[in-house]
């Protein structure tokens, strides 16, 4: 096998992950530029066509680079360079290579590479990272090696791979090593991207029905939660407070004005105490979302601000990837934050329109927390979740509980905000998620965004703020979009959970305590704790040994996939090696097919007239059908096996 060949293989295969890596970020007419002359490039390598002239190529290249410099600005300077990259890659495929252009073409690749790392930092980047580096590595190998040999054999093509597959062992953690010690900025070098995760609506500081209908169609991770210390709480019991709604005007919900003054807190109920870690997707909001009344939160060292209600804020919207830690105290009901009254505004339409119903729920009824259990178990029975609400008219939540309709849940919270303030109660609709999916391989939930959720809070005089759920249970259609991960998906889940955690959230402050910790085992004055190979987790070396398993596999499956024959020669050699008719180093298929003939006559006699029609077609342009020499390498296995079978018992040939 050429080493050439194979590292021609090798740089197609990287090149083809670069333009994945980024290709998000690029114009798709250089994306499709490119793909198409890695194609073309690879066809004429293959077939041995003729390559485009180098002038021409090269003129066209400086043409679009000019074009793509032209306008360029701070927003589109790193799409506009890795177009150049794109241009500079499609120039070199289309022409004629050399060992020099090769090189070239891997330090273009790497380059690729790098420019995805400013941009893509999920686990799935790590996975194209790894393998393109042993992808480079192994065709940096075979490249000099082609620069001494024109030819390798199978288990010389073997060895160079092991020293590949070696190389980008050593490199690894070598380059995790770097990762972890390498001093932290305290700024974001790109402060505009968000890792290649996207911001989802989020909670703003207005709300209205379409928004919420936009954020639970998306199923994609809205955050998940490490649990580190406390008691965990049923699933049902889980609701993420993140905003507080208390204005409502033209079916629009706005969030009370955050006043600058001083003010003292009420005495805090008890409950519980718990402490999580929360993993924040980007969003546009700068809600940050917390269980029961939050007692403290270390948002990497940055100040929060306490909202109404006890609810949490960064100082601006959450734009990229956010860890904090909290502690809470579980609580059953929230002390007044702001007076009471502030609750009570109800639009003079609305009001005049669902007076009759209003009234018409437990007439007689005057505690606050009986009334609401009352409107609760009203708006449960009689309307119905859909999250493809049809309710027309500048006050949607009027025609949803006069038409009977239906609607999701900011309709039903809404409803009963209202309706408990037409009958003098205070109220107030609360915004963020509901529940979660847990995940027993990391100890932490996975929340998304089709599971955010309104729902109720109601006053009630010494006692405080008491949360109601007015939205009835999903039907299955809805359910679908909240569907359960399998085994499979917990462990992919579980593997990037981990990826966030010591990568994407790796700060100065987790990198002090991890440097710390090895002082103090390296200290020989501090007692070490090894665990038992009893207490490690089990999962996780399941693990690590199904991914190096999945490895080594593809590793012998391109090996295999390599030594392949790709000629009819290759093919006939293959198949006589297969029945015990080895070929001799320097011996021609002839001169085969001579020694092969004085052991049996018609074997020899058929590989004689199947080479020389073979050699006529490749090298005097004779018109042999590529069925006919299939047909001629068939007959040619069934002579051998026939041969092989006669042999034994006797003198093994050789």
């Amino acid at each position: 096998m050429p080493p050439l060949r194979i590292a021609r293989y090798l740089l197609f295969f990287s090149l083809a992950l670069g333009l994945i890596s980024v290709a998000r970020e690029v114009s798709p007419l250089y994306s499709l530029l490119t793909l198409a002359s890695l194609l073309v490039g690879l066809i004429m390598e293959e077939k041995d066509l003729p390559h485009l002239p180098a002038l021409p190529v090269t003129l066209g290249a400086f043409v679009l680079i000019l074009v793509t410099l032209s306008g360029m600005h701070l927003q589109v300077f790193f799409s506009r360079i890795m177009g150049i990259l794109f241009i500079l890659i499609s120039a070199k495929l289309l022409t004629g290579k050399k060992v020099r252009d090769y090189l070239q073409l891997f330090l273009l690749s790497l380059l690729l590479m790098a420019g995805a790392a400013v941009v893509r930092w999920g686990m799935e980047f790590g996975l194209l990272l790894t393998a393109n580096i042993f992808l480079l590595l192994t065709g940096l190998v075979f490249l000099f090696a082609s620069t001494e040999r024109e030819t390798l054999s199978s288990r010389e093509v073997q060895t160079l791979f092991l020293w590949g597959s070696i190389m980008s062992l050593v490199l690894l953690p070598a380059t995790a090593l770097f990762f972890l010690i390498l001093p932290r900025p305290s700024i974001a070098l790109t402060p505009g991207w968000a890792g290649g995760k996207r911001a989802s609506s989020g909670f703003g500081e207005k709300i209205s029905p379409g928004r919420v209908e936009n954020i639970k169609r998306d199923t994609s991770v809205a955050m998940r939660v490490e649990w580190l210390q406390g008691p965990r709480p049923p699933r049902e019991s889980l609701y993420w407070r993140g905003k507080i709604y208390g204005d409502y005007r033209q079916g629009v919900w706005k969030t009370p004005p955050m006043k600058r003054r001083r003010i003292s807190l009420p005495p805090l109920p008890q409950g519980e105490r718990v402490t999580y870690r929360i993993f924040l997707e980007p969003q546009e909001s700068s809600a940050l979302f917390t269980l029961g009344i939050p007692l403290a939160v270390n948002l990497a060292g940055k100040r929060t601000l306490l909202g109404p209600g006890f609810t949490l804020h960064a100082p601006s919207p959450i734009t990229r990837r956010t860890s904090y830690t909290a502690v809470s105290r579980l609580v059953k009901a929230y002390p007044p934050f702001l007076p009471p009254e502030e609750f009570l505004q109800v639009p003079p339409p609305v009001a005049l329109r669902l007076h009759t119903l209003a009234y018409s729920i437990s007439p007689g009824e005057r505690d606050p927390i009986a009334l609401a259990q009352a409107v609760e178990r009203y708006l449960k029975a009689n309307y119905g979740y859909s999250l493809h609400s049809r309710n027309p008219g500048p006050y949607p939540v009027v025609s949803f509980l006069l038409k009977k309709g239906k609607g999701h849940c900011e309709y039903f919270a809404t409803s009963m905000v209202l309706i408990m303030r037409l009958r003098g109660v205070p109220a107030r609709m609360v915004a963020g998620f509901q529940g979660g999916e847990w995940n027993r391989l990391g100890h932490y939930y996975i929340v998304r965004n089709s599971q955010a959720h309104t729902w109720v809070e109601v006053y009630k005089e010494g006692v405080g703020w008491v949360p109601f759920d007015p939205t009835p249970p999903l039907p299955p259609d809805a359910m679908g979009a909240a569907q359960r991960l399998g085994s499979l998906g917990r462990i992919m889940d579980y593997l990037r959970f981990q990826w966030y955690h010591w990568v994407i959230s790796y700060d100065v402050e987790r990198q002090t305590r991890l440097l710390k910790r090895a002082v103090s085992l390296l200290s020989p004055s501090t007692p070490r704790h090894i665990p038992s190979p009893s207490r490690l987790p089990k999962r996780s070396i399941l693990v690590v040994i199904s991914m190096m398993a999945a490895l080594f596999l593809a590793y012998r499956f391109l090996i295999r996939w390599l030594r392949r024959p790709q000629t009819w020669g290759e093919k006939l050699v293959n198949v006589l090696q297969e029945a015990g008719f080895p070929l001799f180093p320097g011996e021609t298929l002839l001169e085969l097919a001579h020694r092969l003939g004085l052991e049996d006559p018609e074997l020899g006699d058929r590989i004689k007239r199947s080479v020389e029609l073979y050699y006529w077609k490749e090298y005097g342009g004779g018109a042999v059908s590529s069925q006919a020499l299939g047909a001629m390498l068939k007959e040619i296995k069934t002579l051998a096996k026939r041969a092989k079978k006669r042999a034994r018992g006797a003198t093994p040939y050789c």
